[in-house]
């Protein structure tokens, strides 16, 4: 067969981990729109959506897959895959709705916890207990609950028959709430936590809070791109590279110059993972490094001694497994940002 390109020192498979989650756990329209509508068909085709977005713009366990158990087995699988990407520290892109965290934390969600599912429902929903009686009347309530996935939902056994009054608004309420976050959805929920639990035992998160929950998973979201002082601190450099050196300037005013969507796509291209350490940088093992590079290569990537002028200009490349950036003798800060720029948007990853 052919010959590797390659060893996985442990970044290919922290790559391999966050673009499996971005793929699965993202719906289809948000995969479009972070690829640029790049390769639409494919992912059309690749599977069902497993989460959906909110209002709030987390994610939730898609509804729509209410009763299919064929995909259930999914839903565990990344529950395990979530699990491993914890367990090893790899941090990742999706951000959860809080009741969903709570039951990965094995906690019950309670009406409040409504408005971090959907802040406009709740507050509609609230408002009905400040309401008189004939105005509840005329909204026509009765116990049951209208879900264009699902149908119509009887919130108790004869609910259609049930009018909603003053006397009890309370109750239905908070039945409303426990259908929306404790029941609808509960089937997949139960396997993903299920897949989950296989990897990180319950008594492990038990303590934390869903806010905890989530920043163990993708970080401090308050931090936009990178924390680029915190990295330069942190760096270390080889290969003749010194702090002081004009190139490793313009490296970091490159990197201080991008989006922060450039500046994820840098820290993924040097280190496979898209989100920063949630202890730091300098929590990194191996400590991340800068390597200098010859300039030019001949064609089958051998380097070309400086001073000859042939051979092709180097993009930067770099081990992701040691947390290294190989970055060639660029001679002017315009060709350092455009070679840095090219590399990192290609997204080639392992076989750049």
């Amino acid at each position: 067969g052919q010959e590797e390109a390659g060893i996985d020192g442990g970044g290919v498979f922290k790559e391999f981990l966050d673009d499996l989650i971005k793929d699965a756990f993202l719906p289809q329209t948000v995969r479009e729109e972070e690829g640029g509508g790049e390769d639409e068909d494919i992912s059309s085709q690749s599977h069902p959506d497993f989460f959906s977005v909110t209002p709030l713009q987390t994610l939730k366990v898609n509804t729509t897959s209410d009763g299919n158990d064929a995909i259930l087995s999914n839903y565990e699988f990344l529950g395990r895959v979530l699990g491993k990407a914890i367990y090893e520290s790899i941090l990742v892109e999706p951000q959860f709705c809080l009741p969903f965290l709570n039951k990965l934390l094995g906690k019950q969600n309670s009406l409040d916890d409504l408005k971090n599912l959907d802040s406009e429902y709740y507050k509609n929903l609230k408002s009905l207990r400040h309401m008189s009686a004939q105005e509840i009347d005329d909204l026509g309530l009765t116990f049951e609950l209208h879900d264009s996935a699902t149908a119509t939902i009887e919130l108790m056994p004869g609910g259609s028959d049930i009018p909603v009054t003053k006397q009890n608004v309370i109750q239905y309420i908070h039945l409303v709430s426990h259908q929306k976050m404790n029941v609808r959805g509960s089937r997949q929920t139960s396997a993903f936590l299920h897949g989950f639990r296989d990897i990180i035992p319950a008594q492990w998160v038990r303590l934390f809070s869903a806010y905890e929950l989530q920043k163990l998973i993708s970080g401090d979201d308050a931090v936009k791109g990178i924390d680029v002082q915190g990295m330069m601190s942190t760096m270390r450099y080889s290969g003749g590279l010194h702090p002081s050196q004009p190139i490793v300037q313009w490296l970091w005013k490159a990197v201080e110059e991008m989006t922060p969507d450039q500046q994820r796509k840098f820290l993924k291209f040097m280190t496979s993972c898209s989100r920063q350490p949630l202890l730091g940088f300098s929590s990194m093992v191996p400590a991340p490094c800068v390597q200098q590079t010859r300039l030019r290569e001949d064609d089958q990537g051998n380097d070309v001694a400086e001073g000859l002028g042939t051979g092709n200009i180097r993009l930067p490349t770099s081990s992701t497994c040691m947390n290294l950036l190989k970055l060639p003798k660029y001679t002017s800060a315009e060709m350092l940002r455009e070679k840095l720029l090219y590399a990192i948007e290609s997204a080639s990853g392992f076989e750049l």
